[in-house]
């Protein structure tokens, strides 16, 4: 079987559906992504090397960047639901689709798989007529965001004259014990235990035993991922770390040119790192400070490590509202007060215990693997 998995090019987005690329590579099935042909050595170093890039479509900032020129406003600049749904179900649509369906069909996909904000995905399943599957990635979008898709999707169809596709079902990577309980979540699901993102090599176990802080010292992960990155938001959160008198060892993630400093004679030391598969990380910490993207929410989560949680936009409210329901997470939308919830986090052990007892549910579900064998049955039977 050949399957193509569809993914706006951002790694938050195409990371999750990573365990499913290998499980199907593992069956002997072909494998491809179709997004931004930059994304290619990306996906081979995270991924395989054996999984293809059908390049589609611009670079996400690139795009959203010329839709603020001509607009005025972007899901960057203005995360508004008509905004996120303009530039996902119409925009990035016109932008990729004739160049995704001429490569899918050139490779000759047997079944698409779309991450849950990708909209391309259909339009190709459509033209090459084979069975849908969505692949999700967090939890369920507020109903006024999905309502704003639907009609944004629903215009690019039309003006396309193209039939979309039913879903087959959603591959579900984000526990539904973790969803708002009045949260409707539609169609088939099949359940596939998330994972901490991880390169495939023997030194990356995520599995790995924790060797977190000592000495009465803390090992903290401090992320923006790979979208939220704002020196004056970072300098403002170590700061106020600083201010807490917090005897903490600060892991940083320096992307985008943004690393962190610790002022002389602080409590805080700082160690930056380039972007590395968080699973690497996560091992070492005792616990995590995050805007709130669902990669890394879900990630310390699935390893069991506490956290607080910074809101930035994007899907951030809503995965801090879910880690905190589950009591693994403090969530502090003022940077200056980060320093004094993380205390609390810290010496509250009831924040570590609920992580621990998430990741132990996490644990218990189903496989990649088994999740691609429920896959191949339903696509088979779509046929």
């Amino acid at each position: 079987m050949r399957i193509a998995f569809a993914a706006n090019p951002l790694p938050g987005h195409i990371v999750p559906m990573i365990p499913l690329m290998r499980a199907a590579l593992a069956a002997g099935h072909d494998v491809a992504v179709v997004t931004n042909g930059a994304t290619r050595p990306f996906i081979e170093a995270e991924a395989s090397p054996e999984v293809e890039v059908l390049a589609a479509g611009m670079p996400t900032l690139e795009a959203m960047g010329e839709m603020h020129r001509r607009t005025g406003a972007s899901p960057a600049t203005a995360p508004r639901p008509d905004v996120i749904a303009e530039y996902f179900g119409v925009r990035r649509v016109s932008d990729s689709v004739d160049a995704a369906v001429r490569a899918a069909r050139t490779w000759q996909a047997d079944v698409v798989v779309s991450e849950s904000m990708d909209h391309v995905g259909p339009f190709v399943a459509a033209a090459l007529d084979v069975p849908f599957f969505r692949h999700t990635y967090g939890p369920e979008r507020p109903e006024v965001l999905r309502t704003a898709m639907a009609r944004a999707v629903q215009r690019s169809s039309r003006d396309r004259g193209v039939a979309l596709p039913a879903v087959t079902a959603w591959i579900d990577a984000y526990p539904s014990f973790l969803e708002d309980p009045s949260t409707d979540r539609p169609g088939r699901r099949i359940p596939v235990r998330p994972e901490a993102h991880h390169r495939p090599t023997p030194d990356t176990d995520p599995a790995a035993p924790r060797h977190a802080g000592t000495g009465g010292r803390h090992r903290v992960l401090l992320t923006m991922g790979t979208v939220f990155t704002d020196q004056h938001l970072l300098d403002q959160v170590v700061a106020s770390v600083e201010a807490a008198e917090l005897a903490v060892d600060l892991v940083v993630t320096s992307v985008n040119g943004v690393r962190a400093t610790s002022r002389p004679g602080s409590t805080v030391s700082v160690e930056n790192v380039p972007f590395r598969p968080i699973a690497e990380v996560l091992g070492s910490v005792d616990a995590v400070v995050t805007v709130g993207g669902a990669g890394t929410v879900l990630g310390a989560l699935t390893s069991g490590v506490p956290m607080v949680v910074v809101p930035r936009g994007a899907d951030h409210e809503v995965n801090a509202a879910r880690a905190a329901a589950v009591g693994a997470a403090l969530v502090e939308r003022d940077p200056d007060a980060v320093g004094a919830a993380l205390q609390q986090l810290l010496l509250d052990g009831r924040f570590a215990e609920s992580a621990r007892t998430t990741a132990g549910r996490i644990a218990s579900l189903p496989s990649a693997a088994e999740a691609l064998a429920r896959l191949e049955e339903l696509a088979t039977s779509a046929v």
